[in-house]
């Protein structure tokens, strides 16, 4: 059988009824633009509905798994499927990313074959969503689990599908947004949320390893299986908290405190271009993580 061709990811069936989708923009560590986005969903969705394939493997080009959504400016809008809305209004934010961010994810989360989701490197904001909404996980060493996005110029919510509160609980959840510090890929094991770690460079062997072997198992079992444990998370409310919290995201975007700071990181990113844009972001919190706490708080000793 020909295999389909797309323009933003790799796709592939091997001998072992494994199908391999592959986001292919290693030079900008998989940063995830609107058509790389249509792109992952469409070759899920033709490996969901070859009979021949009985798992999907997820993976990124070069050092990345996924860097997010792409904050260049240089993402388009696809042609295809597009709804009228005034350009900038909030209608037309809502839309695009309900199609883009939200409901894309979710068509991973509901396919009927299994998914694993082999990360590492950066997996920022997007890529985590993404990744997250694959049934596993399997996650090198050195991979780098972060969001960022509350952190200015950002100023969002945790991204547009919030994972985090089933994979690792609300505190630690509440934790890592609040901080915008990266969580370690070891305790992220620890809390559930990663299925396997394994040595750098072993990625793509050990993803391999576990799809032939769930592939052994019969397909229609894995899929009842899949939809029972999906419905028991429906039933604790999963899908409305994910869509109480898109709703939210949005009013977030809304807000005075995100047009202002979107403003000045625009400016910032037209005067010095996107190192200066992550500089102004990142920059204060790396200069209050070298501050000494312990000698601030309690004082030097009167002699």
């Amino acid at each position: 059988m020909e295999q389909p061709t797309f323009e933003n990811v790799l796709y592939d069936v091997d001998d072992s009824h494994v199908a391999h989708i592959v986001i292919n923009h290693p030079e900008r560590h998989n940063v995830l633009t609107l058509d790389t986005i249509a792109d992952i969903d469409s070759a899920m969705r033709v490996a969901d509905d070859d009979e021949d394939v009985h798992v999907i493997i997820l993976t990124g080009a070069g050092k990345s798994f996924s860097a997010g959504h792409d904050l260049s400016g240089r993402s388009r809008e696809p042609k295809q499927g597009w709804r009228e809305a005034r350009p900038g209004s909030v209608e037309a934010r809502y839309d695009l990313e309900e199609k883009y961010y939200y409901e894309a994810n979710l068509t991973i989360r509901n396919l009927r074959t299994p998914t694993i989701a082999g990360i590492k490197g950066a997996v920022v904001i997007g890529g985590m969503m993404t990744a997250f909404s694959c049934d596993l996980i399997v996650a090198e060493e050195s991979t780098n689990l972060w969001v960022p996005s509350l952190r200015p110029p950002q100023a969002g919510t945790g991204g547009e599908l919030m994972h985090l509160p089933w994979d690792i609980g609300i505190r630690k959840t509440k934790e890592m947004l609040w901080t915008g510090d990266p969580l370690d890929v070891h305790e992220a094991h620890t809390l559930g949320m990663i299925n396997r770690v394994v040595p750098d460079g072993t990625l793509d062997a050990e993803c391999q390893r576990l799809a032939e072997r769930i592939a052994m198992m019969p397909p229609r079992q894995i899929w009842l299986t899949k939809k029972s444990l999906n419905k028991m998370l429906e039933a604790q409310g999963q899908l409305l908290a994910y869509e109480l919290h898109f709703l939210y995201h949005q009013l977030g975007h809304a807000s005075d405190t995100m047009q202002d700071w979107g403003a000045r990181g625009r400016e910032i990113m037209k005067e010095g271009g996107m190192h200066a844009w992550l500089e102004f972001r990142d920059g204060p919190f790396r200069e209050q993580d070298k501050r000494d706490y312990t000698s601030e708080v309690n004082g030097t000793p009167e002699s």
